[in-house]
């Protein structure tokens, strides 16, 4: 019984690990002006970051990207420090405090962006072409349901923490 209980759980568990690592490759896009130069899914992932938090905010922080990315700070001044260099996002003088800058998205920014949502969205639905409508709009539901659940129960990262040190400890 038990097993039967957690067969859903590990197709689930395996189904996202692949997915997680189908999105997180480097785009194979090239930055103009610098063919060489891939452009990063950590790049779009802050631009998409200074994006929505500036729908929400006149001021946009690296703490406010390192927020919303679920990484340190330092992690967060690395990335966008990169979208900067890539030409993605800007410093700009704070509104608010002159010591301060906020991010926002370039013009190149923003149109990778676009570029990468529309593809991304585009994607899917060639995923999903021999779906029913009742089938897209059942995953739509059901895969929200389980974003909204992840998101108000987080992994617990000292759990994580534990479970591997007593998996290493032997």
């Amino acid at each position: 019984m038990e097993a039967q209980r957690t067969a859903p759980g590990v197709a689930i568990d395996v189904a996202l690990f692949r997915l997680r690592r189908m999105w997180a490759r480097p785009l194979r896009a090239r930055k103009a002006g610098d063919p060489a130069r891939p452009i990063q899914m950590s790049n779009v992932m802050v631009v998409g970051a200074v994006s929505r938090l500036g729908q929400e905010s006149a001021e946009v922080t690296v703490g406010n990207v390192a927020e919303h990315m679920d990484v340190d700070p330092s992690t967060a001044s690395r990335l966008v420090n990169d979208a900067i260099a890539a030409g993605f996002v800007e410093r700009e003088p704070s509104q608010i405090d002159a010591r301060r800058v906020r991010l926002v998205p370039s013009a190149a920014g923003r149109r990778v962006l676009d570029a990468v949502t529309r593809h991304r969205r585009a994607y899917l639905d060639s995923l999903m072409a021999d779906w029913s409508e009742e089938d897209r709009a059942a995953f739509a539901r059901l895969i929200t349901r389980f974003a909204e659940a992840a998101g108000a129960r987080p992994a617990d990262p000292a759990r994580l923490d534990r479970v591997i040190a007593e998996a290493l400890a032997g």
